[in-house]
């Protein structure tokens, strides 16, 4: 039986083979007293929603990625029930995080609708299954891996991958980063094996016959922070705070709300404009096939750490951010009773998906 390795999986292995060995070998996962939201997760689901309903209609329906944000926020809020009490002030921080992802929605959706102008999605997310290659091109009977696009779509008479990011922060060089990110560089070698083993869904093997092969990967990047209203003055003037972190739009739609005259406030306008859209970006990064060539060899150079039974820890200054430091600074029967859990195999990107089967 061939066993399934992911990126998430072949990173944590690269970093340190002892982190990976205790996470993926022997399931541990720290006993967590009060579990946390997860926002990725609850936007993954109104993003699915959005994009799902614009391939069937055509059309960005705000209510239905709010509708999909909602379902998922329930959910969380049930997982979270199940495994501790919170006292209310807990859950009123847990659903004040939940009303910003409807805010952020709220941005979002205007701003797609002249973004995604020539947009075609034809799928979103989808899980794909192919056996890693050896650098001669044969199949591995040990390993596949396994990978989840967020979606396919069609832009420019050209075939793309598609990546929802959700940063605290966007900012040059980790969009300058986008252009080796790993994570789609390996999704992207592993739709191509799909498509190379005809096992790709129908309606990308009909995209593939008419557009070829994807091209690379479009970035949606969304920063987890909505723009900030301007105060308005005791004077009942709007601030004019250059550091305000804003956009144009937002700015001009509370200075008409309020009845006043943009012409008045022409240099913070003008100096947003020029700044742009610092929310929402959107990075397209081509890739080709020798990189991909590339990628896969890693792939295979990353199982090979699993195959040969690599344990051996990596030591440095991060390491006190990792869930398995305490057991490094002193392993005993007794941390381990107490402080972790033996998991599913199952990791959690895929969670959904399994359910869904």
């Amino acid at each position: 039986m061939k066993r399934y390795v992911t990126y998430s999986e072949l990173r944590t292995r690269r970093r340190c083979p002892w982190r990976g060995h205790l996470e993926y070998d022997r399931l541990l996962s720290p006993v967590v007293k009060a579990p946390g939201l997860r926002e990725g997760s609850i936007m993954d689901a109104g993003l699915n929603a959005l994009y799902e309903n614009h391939r069937l209609t055509g059309e960005h329906d705000l209510e239905v990625m709010l509708g999909a944000i909602q379902c998922a926020a329930e959910k969380e809020e049930a997982r979270i029930a199940a495994g501790v009490q919170l006292f209310q002030e807990e859950w009123q921080a847990i659903r004040e995080r939940t009303e910003l992802l409807r805010d952020l929605a709220r941005f979002y959706v205007p701003w797609a609708r002249s973004q995604d102008q020539g947009v075609q999605v034809i799928t979103r997310q989808f899980q794909g299954e192919v056996p890693v290659l050896a650098p001669s091109g044969r199949p591995s009977t040990k390993y596949q891996f396994r990978f989840k696009p967020d979606g396919i779509v069609v832009l420019s008479g050209q075939l793309w991958l598609w990546e929802d990011k959700a940063w605290k922060t966007i900012d040059r060089e980790s969009l300058r980063l986008l252009t080796i990110d790993e994570q789609c560089g390996m999704y992207l070698w592993g739709l191509r094996q799909l498509i190379d083993r005809d096992e790709a869904p129908q309606a990308i093997k009909g995209a593939v016959i008419k557009y070829g092969y994807p091209a690379g990967v479009i970035y949606n990047v969304l920063r987890k922070k909505t723009p900030t209203v301007p105060k308005q003055l005791k004077d009942g003037s709007t601030s004019r705070d250059k550091a305000i972190d804003t956009t144009e739009e937002v700015y001009r739609q509370t200075l008409v709300g309020r009845g006043q005259d943009p012409g008045e406030y022409a240099e913070i306008l003008e100096m947003l404009r020029e700044k742009g859209n610092t929310f929402f970006v959107r990075q397209v990064v081509l890739r080709n096939e020798s990189e991909l060539d590339e990628i896969g060899e890693r792939i295979w150079a990353a199982s090979q750490l699993i195959s040969q039974r690599h344990i051996f820890k990596v030591v440095d200054r991060t390491c006190a951010q990792c869930q398995f430091y305490p057991l490094c600074l002193e392993w005993s029967e007794e941390l381990l009773a107490s402080g972790y859990r033996i998991r599913e195999r199952i990791h959690e990107e895929y969670e959904e998906l399994e359910e869904a089967a």
